[in-house]
């Protein structure tokens, strides 16, 4: 039920502002292991995954749910109505061997459709990797002697109870305790007894006579409950019943005390009887540390039944899995290469591939990170599993799994194999990945560094040249400065935002001002020291979206904004704009100082914005209203500059 919402509330955010803004864009998601805090792990979960894409759908009642919280446009819920994966996922193969930083995972698909399904992914390998890589120390730890699922009563709840037993079988495990696991999987279920059956009874042999006549040919016999000694010899007694009987004892069990030493004395004595087919099994908080060490001991013990510390993988409950972009595709034909550059939690760019080489005698020898299409020595670990949203195979089945696992853990190197390795195992990135690597952290910074766009307010002939309508004494020995700053930005690809006055034959303005910019005359053009190549002008009569807007900050190096009256911002797509690029500076220059300039300066300081006027790229009509509005500007946070000294701070 409400499958769909199996997801962290900022995915759907996210995606809704995607939705918005970014409704074609195209993306690459790499889910990994972050650190190696285990030398090797195993990655598992993945075919439940597959299935998750595959079936993924917002019921009504989800939709309905998601509508209740009064967060998402209509619009956006009608777009998860109809939802669907239809991306591609490529991974390794179920179970797998791999190690911190190889892609387990990658998926490609529309920005949104990979987003949404984030955490129910990790959810998934996370949960079937921990456990999985947990239970195969724990069968490593054992050499080859039984080991049992038994963490039923100590897992996180029903689900992670199955998985456990499921994994476990699925890396070496003979069985569970977990009866349902049995019946879904089809794994072998095995069962002993509990001290309070022992309890139960009068006398600790009456309790096994009571069980092995039950159960002939199935008991073990839990004989720690009072006296370990006395209960190993009670069974001896009860063993040597059954067998006059034609019957075997299958075993007894030690769950507690000095297992190494009770287990030898239990193996004594049973073969000083004859029982040499009655085994010995042991139990009770047992790990791969201490399988390891009794089987140092030399403990004849027979199998092991590990409940705790492999169900719940007590010693590292999770695995570090984590789901990064690593490249996007939106307004251009290619993907680009992303990465994070957080200290410790760098991730690695572009689709990638796993090439794993051997040695001469089969054993893993180096694994090599590399693009996709790089060709390196070694196998490749990633294969296409998931097409337009469609499993591209059948999944195998449990006992598939378990062969195909305990034939690849033949080629773990020793090294990796002992519960307390601080071995690592060789795994190193191409030189083309690392290229890349490089060339991001130089792109990077400089995505990371201040946005800054310049602002030039009205640079036109009429104000500018001395047979304009309104010239401006003195402005003609700007253009110099002007130019300077026009080719840095051209040069430089910095956004330039410019204001043009732009009236009709009989504007009311003329009044006061006289008749000047007119639509079409000569007077109106921007100095040509002033015009970029890629322009874009935006008329008071037609209002974009904000994500026409973001479209067009992206294509062009100037926007014109055409204006009727002095203020910038009566152009409606003024401050959209703005809001849009968001930029931590803007450098303003331009005609005339007291009348549009002002209204550019005071209404970017209003609406929040950091403003600095180049002083040697602005004009003005009286000085003393100059230095009155410098002193006021200053007061109000505004900065001054030389376009010298700002190109040069700028380079």
């Amino acid at each position: 039920m409400a499958k769909a919402l199996l997801v962290d509330l900022y995915e759907l955010t996210m995606a809704q502002v995607y939705f918005k803004y970014k409704p074609e864009a195209q993306a690459t998601f790499d889910l990994f292991i972050r650190s190696p805090k285990r030398p090797f792990y195993v990655a598992c979960g993945i075919d439940e995954a597959l299935s998750y894409l595959s079936e993924l759908r917002f019921t009504r009642e989800d939709i309905d749910y998601l509508r209740s919280l009064a967060l998402f446009e209509d619009s956006f819920l009608d777009y998860l109505r109809e939802f669907r994966f239809c991306g591609e996922v490529w991974g390794v193969e179920e179970p797998e061997i791999i190690f911190a930083q190889e892609p387990i995972l990658r998926v490609t698909g529309n920005l949104i459709q990979t987003q949404i399904v984030e955490s129910a992914l990790l959810n998934k390998i996370n949960l079937a990797t921990t456990l999985a890589t947990k239970a195969s120390r724990v069968v490593i730890a054992a050499k080859g002697k039984g080991v049992y699922d038994f963490g039923l009563r100590r897992t996180q709840g029903e689900e992670a109870s199955l998985a456990a037993a499921k994994y476990s079988y699925m890396v070496g495990a003979k069985g569970t305790s977990n009866v349902k696991a049995g019946f879904l999987y089809k794994i072998p279920v095995v069962g002993t007894m509990a001290h309070s059956f022992t309890m139960s009874f009068e006398r600790e042999i009456e309790s096994f006579l009571a069980f092995a006549y039950q159960f002939p040919a199935k008991a073990i016999l839990l004989v720690d409950t009072y006296d370990v000694k006395k209960g190993i010899d009670s069974a001896i007694r009860v063993a040597k019943f059954l067998k006059r009987k034609g019957v075997d004892l299958l075993g007894i069990r030690l769950d507690s005390g000095d297992l190494a030493s009770d287990a030898k004395y239990a193996r004594k004595a049973l073969d000083t009887e004859g029982l040499i087919d009655t085994f010995v099994f042991a139990s009770g908080n047992l790990d791969e540390y201490k399988i390891d060490q009794l089987i140092e001991k030399k403990a004849p013990i027979d199998a092991f039944g590990v409940g705790t510390n492999m169900g719940c993988s007590s010693d590292l409950p999770f695995s570090d899995v984590i789901y990064k972009l690593v490249e996007i595709k939106d307004r251009g034909k290619n993907f680009i290469p992303t990465m994070k550059l957080s200290t410790h939690k760098t991730t690695l760019p572009s689709k990638k591939q796993i090439f794993r080489t051997f040695d001469a005698k089969h054993k893993f020898h180096m694994d090599y990170i590399g693009l996709a299409d790089e060709k390196i020595k070694g196998v490749k670990l990633l294969t296409k599993l998931l097409k337009n949203g469609k499993r591209l195979y059948k999944e195998k089945t449990l006992e598939e799994k378990k062969k195909l696992f305990l034939d690849k853990v033949k080629s773990l190197p020793a090294t990796l194999t002992k519960p307390s390795t601080t071995s690592t195992y060789p795994v190193k990135v191409s030189k083309k990945v690392s290229k890349i690597i490089s060339s991001l952290r130089d792109q990077i910074q400089k995505r990371i560094s201040p946005k800054i766009i310049f602002m030039d307010i009205d640079v036109q002939h009429d104000f500018v040249h001395k047979k304009g309508a309104l010239y401006v004494k003195g402005s003609e020995k700007l253009i110099p400065n002007l130019k300077k700053l026009t080719d840095f930005a051209k040069k430089h690809n910095i956004l330039t935002l410019s204001s043009q006055d732009s009236h009709r034959s009989d504007d009311p303005e003329f009044k006061e001002f006289g008749p000047h910019c007119v639509r079409g005359s000569w007077g109106h053009k921007k100095i040509k020291e002033t015009k970029s190549p890629k322009c874009k002008t935006l008329t008071s009569k037609k209002i974009y979206s904000p994500a026409e807007l973001l479209e067009i900050a992206h294509s062009y190096n100037q926007i014109i904004y055409e204006k009727e009256v002095l203020n910038v911002f009566s152009n409606p797509n003024a401050v959209a704009l703005l809001e849009v690029i968001f930029p931590d500076m803007v450098y303003v220059y331009g005609l005339v100082t007291e009348y549009c300039v002002k209204e550019a300066v005071e209404g970017l300081s209003k609406l929040g914005f950091a403003v600095t006027v180049v002083s040697d790229a602005i004009k003005e009509i009286s000085h003393k209203e100059k230095q009155r509005l410098f002193s006021l500007w200053k007061r109000k946070g505004v900065k001054l500059i030389t376009t010298n000294r700002l190109l040069s701070s700028l380079k």
